[in-house]
């Protein structure tokens, strides 16, 4: 992502400003959060200024008026697939699983036979190297035998045929995909990965189902969402994947017009662990056809997050 001219952009005034330490820095306010993140996607920041800046963004911390800034500056370079009533459900699918099956592909294939338009998009950025490599959706659905779509239509024709659209981040948002690539590079994560976690490729009404990991963020995305007034289903991760647990007591919200109210009570979801798949991908495919097929049961976890989902789209 070096700047063809390096002299386009001085992140210099931002850096002042975020770069001071967690005690010391300030968030920038939204209109000079769109701008930096503009001149970042535009390419226009030299390695060494990029580098800086996003290691001082998450030294800093995440703070809503800068991610709604930075989320300002990446509509622009959004392909959006078309329109599918009655709204699209979006699933952003970036961390995979560890300790426990990734049931997220479980999730969307259920809701796209309920005939809701599903998209789930997603990139690795963790390396398939890893002493305990993640067991990614796009594995999962690889294993279905369900394609990655190539253009937002394609994705918008395949939620129409009762399947949920898979689509790479690169597909849609080729810029912030650049920026989520860097993460071996900088050894971290960066705002990148937030951002591609909030961001909703279609055109037309659409709920975000997002999930946090660290309470930090979860109070961030609630800020922006309460800002915001988006519709927006928020839960803890289950390994950083935005589906209720099955195997402990957890919850799901639900954000509409700036009002948050609990959906799911985590303690009123029955346990229902025996049947589990074991977590590698093929082991996860082939009990997510059985569970499709009735052979097993859908986790009571699983149904009733598809039931709040159905239901914050009936409004």
């Amino acid at each position: 992502m070096t700047a063809p001219d390096t002299a386009a952009f001085s992140a210099a005034p931002y850096l002042r400003e975020i770069g001071r330490g967690k005690d010391g820095s300030r968030a920038l306010p939204r209109e000079r959060a769109r701008e930096l993140m503009a001149a970042i996607l535009a390419g226009e920041l030299p390695e060494v200024a990029l580098g800086g800046v996003l290691l001082a963004l998450r030294m800093k911390g995440e703070v809503a008026t800068e991610i709604a800034g930075f989320l300002d500056a990446l509509e622009p370079h959004l392909a959006r697939a078309p329109a599918v009533p009655p709204a699209w459900v979006v699933l952003p699918s970036y961390n995979g699983a560890r300790t426990v099956p990734n049931l997220l592909p479980l999730l969307a294939m259920l809701l796209a036979r309920d005939g809701i338009a599903v998209l789930v998009h997603g990139q690795a950025s963790e390396p398939s190297t890893a002493p305990r490599p993640r067991v990614t959706s796009d594995a999962i659905f690889d294993a279905l035998a369900l394609p990655a779509c190539a253009t937002m239509d394609e994705a918008a024709a395949r939620a129409r045929s009762g399947h949920p659209a898979r689509v790479a981040l690169a597909t849609f948002a080729p810029a912030l995909s650049r920026l989520i690539a860097l993460r071996p590079v900088l050894g971290v994560r960066n705002v990148g990965h937030t951002l591609a976690k909030l961001v909703r490729p279609v055109h037309g009404p659409s709920l975000l189902v997002s999930s946090h990991t660290h309470p930090d963020f979860g109070r961030m995305q609630a800020e922006l969402f309460a800002m915001t007034g988006a519709l927006a289903m928020t839960l803890r991760g289950t390994d950083g994947e935005a589906i209720i647990s099955a195997r402990r007591a957890q919850g799901a919200d639900l954000w509409r017009d700036g009002r948050c109210t609990t959906v799911v009570a985590g303690e009123t979801v029955a346990r229902g662990t025996d049947a589990l798949p074991a977590t590698d991908a093929a082991a996860t495919a082939a009990w997510t056809r059985e569970v499709l097929d009735g052979r097993q049961a859908i986790p009571p976890a699983i149904a009733a997050q598809r039931t709040a989902i159905i239901n914050a789209l009936r409004g």
